[in-house]
Order: structure tokens, then sequence, then C-alpha cells
């Protein structure tokens, strides 16, 4: 982790408890660590919490504390650990994974459920959640990022050509088998998606996508409204600690969602939340300056979180619409943006590095973006691409509109520096549009307009998961019809194929060779404007332990609680 103003991050440390032991009436022993409200402030509006339609990182957070998957990540490594599935075997050829299930784990207690208790969860329940990942509906905007190609059968199934999914059979109640077309490095991983959540026949039926049932850590509280998600303490969670010790330690998780990242930053100030994940740029310096003494005390106060993560800044173009669906008008737009400038005068240095190389970050060992070629400043070649495109000097280009999600006082300003810039180099007029997340959201799926301004946070550690969002094959051929994740609508061949063989490459070094090659066309093709990469500032209480932050923003509050 890096420091700023020569202010140390500290780590964490480690308090020791014991459980207590009484245990009347079968009850699990309960850890000392029990208790307290953890609160988090976001600023993203929610879409949906149900797993199969969420599509932002707050709905990701909220979600994964309420549901279960088969497996989950170590926060720590982001390696695949026993989730439901206390362990698994892989075949030799890679193409079969036979997992059995912990037959402690069971869905939360809920009145859709015979007298209103929870029933514990079956191979039954996994295939009938992989069932529905793997059906076409307008709630479904998940298959194509986790099952898709990989799941045998799965593709026959959702385009109706099969009743039945062939790569799962039910051994017994708690041994099941999924069998892949390929074998994947990645699918395991993905199987602690939100998406993969192991969902209820039974609630779902109740409830539909307003589902709000799970097997995992924390209940939805029905007191949760717009502007703050309550999660209360599953008390039948079936995981416990190394001392044997039931989970989560935490009464409540309070998801407060404000309308702006500033408002969060003045919530931690004043003591009412404890971890802000997203700090404005432009108030960084200020607000150490003002706080100083709470990072140096000893304890400190709060602490500062400071490190590259799984997350790129970017504009995506809408490459069935005109103009950007010319390259040389997509390229000519890259080559006139400069991104130091963005950097050094809006950021304040809250970014990790200017993304010249390609969406992907460079957070993945073996994976070298600086061999890919993508885009830095060159006005000149800007203008002669323009020209070629046949705009000369930005004649007859027509406006156009750039649309960003609010909530964030730095995408305007971002999107203010770039419409300056494209004026200044290119002679084009851009504005733009900030509306709430759920209505941008809706407008890129739909196609309705040029420019996106967007942001991926990695699903799941490997460069596949950027890339994933510009494969082809899933795009429909009607632009009133959702495309998700390729809200670009790009397709290409050559970009499919290398993605393909890359995704089913039987070692990462020829995963990443394919993964590489594809990101190059990618960049040749000039489908998004790479910004910038990550380097966000996070801010969290000290009173809060055990709680790992990583770079995927894959947060485990199972072990997290707080300092009486």
């Amino acid at each position: 982790m890096k420091s700023l103003l020569n202010i140390s991050i500290i780590t964490f440390s480690v308090l020791l408890f014991s459980c207590n032991e009484k245990n009347n009436g079968g009850e699990k022993k309960q850890s000392e660590k029990n208790g307290g409200a953890f609160s988090i402030a976001e600023n993203t509006e929610i879409r949906s919490v149900f797993p199969l339609l969420i599509t932002a990182q707050t709905e990701a957070l909220i979600t994964s504390q309420m549901h279960e998957c088969l497996v989950r990540l170590n926060p720590h490594t982001l390696d695949a650990i026993p989730g439901i599935a206390e362990k698994w075997e892989v075949s030799a050829d890679g193409k079969t994974i036979t997992f059995h299930l912990n037959k402690n784990a069971r869905f939360h207690d809920d009145k859709c459920f015979p007298d209103g208790k929870g029933p514990v969860i079956t191979s039954n329940d996994v295939k009938f959640s992989l069932e529905l990942l793997s059906t076409k509906s307008d709630f479904n905007f998940q298959f194509e990022t986790v099952l898709k190609d990989k799941l045998l059968g799965a593709n026959d199934f959702y385009d109706k050509k099969a009743n039945s999914l062939a790569g799962v059979k039910v051994i017994d109640e708690s041994t099941i088998q999924i069998l892949l077309e390929q074998p994947s490095l990645s699918f395991i991983q993905l199987l602690a998606h939100p998406a993969a959540s192991i969902i209820s026949e039974v609630a779902y039926k109740a409830y539909g996508t307003n589902m709000k049932v799970g097997a995992g850590p924390f209940i939805y509280d029905p007191s949760s409204n717009a502007s703050q998600c309550v999660l209360v303490k599953n008390k039948n969670y079936y995981r416990t600690d190394s001392a044997g010790c039931s989970l989560p330690y935490l009464d409540t998780v309070i998801i407060n969602l404000f309308s702006s990242i500033e408002e969060g930053l003045t919530s931690f100030e004043n003591g009412k939340t404890d971890l802000v994940n997203t700090l404005p740029s432009l108030r960084v310096k200020d607000m150490l300056e003002k706080n100083i003494n709470e990072f140096q005390s000893n304890p400190p106060k709060s602490i500062l979180h400071h490190e590259p993560e799984m997350i790129s800044q970017y504009y995506t173009f809408n490459t069935k619409k005109a103009p950007f669906n010319n390259v040389k008008v997509r390229q000519a737009v890259n080559y006139a943006i400069d991104r130091e400038r963005i950097i050094n005068n809006i950021l304040q240095g809250q970014a990790i590095a200017s993304a010249i190389n390609g969406i992907t970050p460079n957070t993945f060992s073996g994976y070298d973006i600086k061999s890919i070629i993508g885009y830095s400043l060159n006005i000149a070649k800007a203008k002669q691409l323009l020209a070629e495109a046949g705009y000369p000097e930005g004649k007859g280009f027509p406006e156009t509109t750039v649309i960003v999600n609010s909530g964030n006082s730095r995408n305007s300003s971002v999107a203010v520096e770039i419409q300056k810039q494209l004026k200044e180099n290119l002679n084009i007029n851009i504005n733009f549009e900030s509306l709430p997340n759920k209505q941008k959201t809706d407008l890129q799926m739909i196609g309705k307009g040029s420019i996106y301004r967007d942001a991926w946070v990695a699903d799941y550690p490997s460069p596949e998961t950027y890339l994933t969002l510009f494969y082809g094959s899933g795009v429909p051929s009607v632009d009133t019809i959702y495309s998700y994740p390729n809200t670009s609508r790009y397709q290409n061949k050559d970009y499919d194929t290398y993605f393909t063989k890359g995704k089913f490459a039987n070692n990462k070094d020829t995963s990443y060779y394919y993964f590489m090659k594809a990101e190059q066309q990618l960049m040749n093709d000039a489908v998004i404007i790479p910004l910038w990469y990550e380097g966000s500032y996070r801010l969290l209480t000290s009173k809060v332990k055990g709680l790992h932050l990583n770079a995927m923003r894959y947060y485990d509050l199972t072990k997290a609680y707080k300092v009486k």
C-alpha cells in the first residue's frame, strides 16, 4: 500500500478473544467479538438486489452479504475457498467438477417456507439456481458473464433448444456435478460471483425478482429504503470461526446510499459512517490536513487506504450509432485526449496511471499491459483521422452528448475537461448529461446514446472479467433489445476468436497471450476511451477490525467486528 503526505497506512491489529462456552439448547457458541453495527458510505442508486439483475458494484456488495454461492473468495488472496460447497474435486480432463455441499447450510427463515423455517440447501437448489441463470429473460443480465460457453448445454438451454441443462448432474442430496464445455481456469472463481448465488425455488416462486431470501451471513431488513439498505445478522448462518464461534460477528450492516460521495465523507467525519469506499479527489488533501491528528494519534482514529485497485475508468462508444460506427472517428477522439492532464488537474493524483495501454489495469502478474499499444495524446494524428472520416477541422461533425452517472462530482469534472479538450483539439462539440445510475444504465443497455461514462470493477481476478464486456456473440441484432454486458455492441470475429482461446486455454501463460491479442484488437478498433486505472482512497475507522480491503472490492464481512 502507498502512503500519502507521509502518513503511514497501518495494518489491523490482531485481538484474541475466546468463545462464550455457554451453549444452551444446542445454540452455537458466541464470540466476545459479537455485536455492533457497521456502516458503509456508497453513492450509487440501487437498481436491484436480485442476483441476476445486478449491474453495479454497490448492488454486488449488498447481494453478496444476503446470498451465498458454492464457493467464496479469500479476501486476502482472492483464491476460491469453500462456500456452500465444503469441498470439490476436478477431473483429470478439467471438464467435470464434483461439489460436496455443507449439510449445515440453509436458507434464511421466511414465511414462504413451511413453519417459516429455512430449509437445508440441497443439490436440487443448486440445479435450480444454475437453470435460472441459464434462462433467457428480461431480468437475467448475468448469463453471459458466468455460464455462457462454459457450462455444458447452457447455451442450448438459454436459446430454448434444450429442455434440460446437460452440464448439471445431481448425484445425491449433497453431491452435484458440473460439466464444462472445455476446461476453464476461471470457472470456479466465477462461481463466487453474486449472480451464481444459490436461490430457493420456493422463495423465487413466492416473490420473483423482489425476492430477498438468501442463505448468506446477513438478512435484508424491511426497514431498508432508497437511501439506506439495512442487513441484520443471520443467526442460522452455517459458518464458524477457527474457535467454533458462530459467524458473522456483526449484528447489523448499514449501506448508506448518499446522493454524492461528498456527503459520505461528511458522514464519516461526523462519526456516523465507518467506511468510505471512494473519496472525492478535490477534498483528499484538505481532509488530511484538517484531520491530521486523527491519523497520527496512537492508536489512530481513522485509517487511510490507498492502493491500486482492479478498477478501470473509461468511456464507451455506441459502435452501432453514427458517427461512432466509424473506427477513424473513435480513434481520432482517443488521440485527442490528454489523459495526464485529466489525472493532474482533475483527479489530483487519484489514479494509479493513465490508461494508455487498454482497459485491463496493471494488477495481474504476468499480464503485460505495456506491450499493448493504445492511445496517448497526438493532436496531429487525431486531426488527420477525423479528416479521413469526412470531418476536416471538425466541420459537419454532429453535436454529441456524453451520458455520465450522477452522485460523484468527479464524473462531471472529467466530462467538462474532455469537452474542452475535444473542442480545442478537434473543434467538435461534446455536451454531457448527468443521470442517476439506473437511468443511465437502462439507456446504455438499450443503445440510446453515443458515449457513456463507464467503470469496471473486476468480478473475478482475471483480465477475462474486463474483456468479456466486448465479446460479440450475444449482441442483439435489434437496437431496442437490451445488450449487456456488451453495451458498446462491438462485434469483431478476430476479437471473439482471441478472447475465446484465452478463456479456454489450459494454462495461464497461453490464456494471457490470447487475452492480450484480444485487447490489442480492442484498442485497434478504439471501442472505448480508456482514461485511467483507479487508485482510490478509502477511509476506515480504526474501531473496525477483521476486515480486509482488497483490490477487487470483494467484501467478506463475516469476520469484521468493532472494538467495544
